[in-house]
């Protein structure tokens, strides 16, 4: 590990040495995750945008960030990647391929428009900074994977139904869950929470939810105990809970909750707001 962070520096300095404007490293702040090197990454390795037909604007910014400043503004070109699924100047356009970090500022930002009236349901956009390796942080990368949705999806039983990856807000890893139509309203969610439980709740596409209602049964996972929604603090009832749908994925409101029968009786747990994207 030492002889690679000495590499680092190794690569830094001689860049540095070449391009001679920046400061000294802020390795207090170690604002952007250089630990005392130069860096240059985007400030996000991933992202996701909406645009609806009611938006006065499609216009996004991508942040591109140093890890310390330096005492003359300095560019980097950005280049569309290889898994870009959008058409520029159909779906999106980019005016000015390379984003300027100003003289003693840490973010610089990349203007992106997204055409809506040309764009159809969404597009991945790959963007892709043209920098020396050795300038590049491992936990970052140099890409950027934007994935652009609009309106004119279609959230329908074909939309809904499958295999979903479900990430809790709370961190951890992600897990799949499934989604099946059991009648013309109702769909079952299973491995909800990533517990295995199988949930049934009433779907309205014209509002755009599911909704639950307990009580619920853990299954396996919680010893087949039932789990009851806790509202406010008016104690236990069996409550409602939420999924969201949207161009972007389905999110799950969290609650907490509290096990009512079976061995785990009067146990309270939370459960975390859940995104599942596709």
């Amino acid at each position: 590990m030492e002889m690679k962070r000495l590499l680092y520096l190794l690569a830094a300095c001689l860049t540095l040495s070449f391009a001679g404007c920046s400061s000294e490293p802020d390795i207090d702040l170690d604002t952007y995750g250089g630990n005392g090197l130069e860096f240059v990454h985007f400030e996000s390795s991933s992202d996701a945008w909406l645009v609806t037909e009611s938006d006065e604007s499609y216009d996004f910014e991508v942040a591109v960030a140093c890890t310390y400043t330096h005492a003359e503004n300095i560019s980097y070109n950005i280049e569309i990647g290889e898994n870009t699924t959008g058409v520029e100047g159909t779906d999106f356009s980019i005016p000015v391929k390379s984003v300027t970090i100003n003289a003693g500022e840490y973010l610089g930002k990349l203007p992106v428009s997204v055409l809506y009236e040309t764009t159809g349901e969404g597009f991945t956009l790959e963007l892709v900074l043209s920098v020396d390796d050795a300038l590049v942080n491992e936990a970052y990368g140099k890409t950027a994977t934007i994935s652009v949705k609009s309106d004119k999806i279609t959230i329908d039983w074909d939309w809904l139904e499958g295999n979903w990856t479900a990430q809790d807000e709370s961190g951890g890893d992600p897990y799949v869950m499934s989604i099946t139509k059991t009648d013309e309203t109702h769909a079952v969610f299973n491995n909800i929470w990533g517990t295995s439980a199988d949930m049934a709740g009433v779907v309205d596409f014209d509002a755009r939810t599911v909704t639950f209602k307990g009580p619920y049964n853990l299954g396996p996972a919680y010893g087949g105990s039932l789990m009851v929604a806790h509202i406010g603090d008016s104690g236990y009832d069996d409550g409602e809970f939420y999924a969201v749908l949207s161009p972007l994925g389905i999110t799950i409101s969290g609650m907490g909750y509290y096990l009512a029968g079976g061995p785990n009786d009067g146990y309270d747990f939370g459960a975390d707001v859940t995104v599942l994207t596709r």
